[in-house]
């Protein structure tokens, strides 16, 4: 069998036995569905080998100390985490009722900023049950935009797609680069939540920074648009609490430091974001994607030598020596 029809194949089955978990969703209680999760989650991490050696492989990286076993565990509790999560949006969009149980903490942060009327950049990570906050969001009556990959599987992404509208939830793909833009900004202008994530490899046109150590190829399009519209900065995770209890946390406006060379002001506040995100991952290990090979791209010795392109050691210790950078921290240090 040729390699296209290997993944001609494998997405078909992908897409049955997704069928298959949309019928059990529909069917089963939150409870069972918790408990299926786990099963399967559990089962991935044992069957999906290519997809564990990525996941240990990352975690080495982000935590190079940590035994061994601690790191099986992370990465099994992720696969259980992925799964559960996976069925229970379906499970929440056919039961709109239990977003009753998805709280919010810093709601007035949100309301804050919207009454600027520029629009907000919400700033998220593949992070626990995150497709559930633009969903709550959007229950609760904001306009929502989601930026996403387009899935490679069309079966797959159309039924995605058709969840987020049935919720509320408009899409907009990060491809065509130049129309997804168009769209964000069009968003932002009529005040609207654009909601981003900006924790995977990005080879093209970001930055390098440091993630857990080791430079990372990093989108910096959230830090672009905010200098191109003022529109506010909102960071948010949410945090599972208990079986179909999430609480969403809005952080306060991520205030964006500037300096005279534009490319500068981009790469420290993209710094600062990665930092952030990073934190988060630290307190909460078991909720990041460690299947994705966020480490990837590497940058050539061309860009190496490129002005504010790298976060070096020298833009470490700028950033050690800001009142601004040290502020930040501080003021994030409760919703940590």
């Amino acid at each position: 069998m040729g390699k296209e029809l290997r993944r001609i194949f494998r997405r078909r089955v992908i897409w049955f036995f997704s069928e298959f978990f949309i019928f059990l969703c529909k069917k089963l209680s939150l409870n069972s569905i918790y408990k299926v999760g786990s099963i399967i989650g559990k089962l991935s991490y044992y069957m999906a080998f290519s997809h564990r050696k990525i996941a240990l492989n990352s975690l080495s990286i982000a935590f190079p100390e940590t035994s061994l076993k601690r790191r099986r565990e992370i990465a099994k509790d992720f696969s259980v985490i992925m799964m559960q999560s996976f069925l229970e949006v379906i499970h929440f969009v056919n039961n709109p009722s239990l977003f009753h149980d998805v709280k919010i903490e810093g709601k007035e942060f949100l309301n804050k900023a919207l009454e600027k009327k520029r629009g907000v950049i919400a700033l998220t990570a593949h992070f626990g049950n995150f497709p559930l906050i633009s969903l709550k969001l959007a229950r609760e009556g904001y306009r929502i935009n989601a930026v996403v990959r387009p899935m490679r599987d069309r079966n797959v992404e159309n039924y995605v797609q058709n969840l987020r509208t049935k919720a509320g939830v408009n899409t907009i793909y990060s491809h065509p680069r130049r129309q997804c833009v168009v769209k964000i900004i069009k968003a932002l202008r009529n005040n609207e939540i654009v909601m981003i994530h900006m924790d995977q490899n990005f080879s093209s046109t970001g930055v390098w920074v440091k993630f857990f150590g080791k430079l990372a190829a990093t989108p910096v399009g959230p830090v672009v648009l905010a200098l191109r519209t003022k529109a506010p900065i909102l960071p948010m995770f949410i945090i599972r609490e208990g079986i179909g209890k999430h609480c969403l946390k809005i952080l306060p406006e991520l205030e964006l430091d500037y300096f005279p060379e534009r490319e500068k002001t981009v790469l420290i506040n993209t710094i600062k974001i990665t930092r952030l995100t990073e934190r988060w991952i630290k307190k909460y290990p078991e909720y990041w994607g460690w299947i994705h090979k966020r480490w990837k791209s590497q940058p050539s010795e061309e860009v190496r030598k490129m002005k504010f392109k790298i976060h070096t050691d020298e833009i470490d210790r700028e950033l050690y020596c800001s009142e601004g950078y040290v502020g930040d921290s501080i003021s994030y240090q409760k919703w940590k």
